[in-house]
């Protein structure tokens, strides 16, 4: 396994052996039976469904894109004979930057997270209620002192949710800087009056060196992409499309990819990390997708 984050990453070295691996096991028995819904699934030549054996085909590279901490732990979470056998490259293309601001939680009666990067930035909840985006985001909530109050897949979901239980507001959205939703906004509009504060930016970040050094010969490279902002930044910056693999989080992500001419590309059934580990697993194990 080759682990290589970009050299302008900030936060230290990563070591392949705290990548937490005895987590791998557990994650894929909580996948769901059909981790993919196929878009278009060309990885080889032939059936997209065979298994690598070492002769006919061979596993492609994986490039994980992510920011740094996100990306260690999805590494980490990785099945072990994965991590020992697959060329992985970690080439962040965005950078994680805290604007500073300070959070008054005073006037509101609880928060909303729609990453994690929001609440490692984030005080302490000191037990009051969070409404999450995601179960990871949940999870770092929770054991930030958070109270969990409602958890979602995704913000529209979220919104939905709290249009039917209308919580006590006032609300506050921290989030970072780039955003979809429009959260706030829709959520005041429904009665329930939200503020959103800004707490970190997403710097874009060019490929490493080891990276585009994959994109030299002719292998596949499976690349998961968690956000549309990430596949654009991805698109923009690969030398060659042609042989890049996408496991897509959500239909935004793989429309992004078809239409920037990329052939294979998955969208997994639920936007949850938890399906795209199980997707990309199943892949560099040859396993069936269907």
């Amino acid at each position: 396994m080759t682990i290589c984050p970009h050299p302008d990453q900030r936060g230290g070295s990563v070591i392949a052996t705290a990548f937490y691996s005895q987590y791998g096991h557990c994650l894929r028995h909580l996948c769901s039976p059909i981790c993919l819904s196929q878009v278009t699934l060309q990885p080889m030549a032939n059936n997209a469904n065979a298994g690598y054996d070492g002769e006919a085909m061979t596993r492609p590279s994986l490039l994980i894109t992510r920011p740094l901490a996100s990306a260690t732990r999805f590494v980490g979470r990785l099945a072990e004979d994965i991590q020992q056998s697959v060329t992985i490259i970690v080439s962040p293309l965005l950078e994680i930057v805290p604007t500073g601001a300070q959070v008054d939680l005073s006037p509101y009666a609880g928060v909303v997270f729609t990453s994690s990067n929001a609440v490692a930035l984030a005080p302490n909840g000191n037990q009051r209620p969070a409404y999450c985006v995601g179960n990871m985001t949940a999870e770092r909530a929770k054991a930030a002192g958070w109270t969990i109050a409602a958890t979602e897949q995704n913000a529209e979901n979220l919104i939905a949710e709290l249009a039917r239980t209308l919580p006590i507001g006032p609300l506050l959205h921290l989030a970072g800087r780039h955003r979809r939703g429009d959260i706030a906004a829709r959520l005041t509009g429904l009665g329930i009056k939200t503020d959103v504060q800004t707490l970190y930016d997403q710097n874009p970040v060019d490929l490493s060196a080891q990276a585009l050094a994959l994109f030299e010969g002719e292998g596949r490279i499976l690349v998961p992409l968690f956000s549309p902002r990430s596949a654009a930044h991805f698109i923009e910056r690969a030398p060659k499309l042609h042989n890049v693999s996408v496991v897509a989080i959500s239909d935004a992500v793989a429309d992004c990819c078809q239409m920037a001419g990329i052939e294979s590309v998955m969208v997994v059934a639920e936007p949850t990390g938890k399906e795209m580990l199980c997707a990309v697993e199943k892949i560099l194990q040859g396993t069936s997708l269907a």
